[in-house]
């Protein structure tokens, strides 16, 4: 059984410019950037792990900022328009949302909340979608932390 090709998201931290990515796109990038050879094939996951390290080396096809992040996009599969998780934002499936119509999380965190794992709501960059994660800043004898963005290069808050 092969797995069935995932869509990433390209984004640029300066202008907010977003794409999608199959996997054949993500094949053009790479060859742009002269990481893969013409006529060369990858595994899909093996592609998907070149594309987001080489992410960073991209520049952004409308402003030209160098450095571009990648992350999950939207699959192909999930329902366009259908109703998100309200623990996590994730798109609920389509075959859970007409299974369970009025259902409010998607099955992961619903596992998880059956195993009693409790789930932090996340805080997400205003500027670019990324989560937010608390990070450690030294100042002297001081120790501060502060919400900074988890995005590949980090969003300026």
């Amino acid at each position: 059984m092969t797995a069935r090709p995932r869509y990433l998201e390209l984004r640029c931290g300066a202008c907010l410019w977003r794409e999608a990515c199959d996997p054949a796109e993500m094949l053009a990038w790479l060859r742009k950037a002269g990481k893969v050879r013409e006529g060369k094939a990858m595994e899909f996951e093996i592609l998907y792990e070149v594309f987001r390290a080489t992410a960073g080396q991209f520049d952004c096809p409308k402003c030209g900022h160098h450095g571009l992040s990648a992350s999950n996009a939207v699959e192909a599969g999930d329902w366009p328009g259908g109703p998100e998780c309200v623990k996590c934002g994730r798109p609920i499936g389509q075959e859970r949302a007409e299974a369970m119509p009025g259902t409010r999380t998607c099955a992961a965190c619903q596992q998880a909340a059956e195993r009693g794992v409790q789930r932090q709501d996340q805080d997400y960059c205003p500027r670019c979608g990324a989560r937010l994660e608390v990070r450690v800043v030294g100042q002297g004898n001081r120790t501060r932390y502060v919400l900074a963005c988890s995005a590949n290069p980090p969003c300026p808050l």
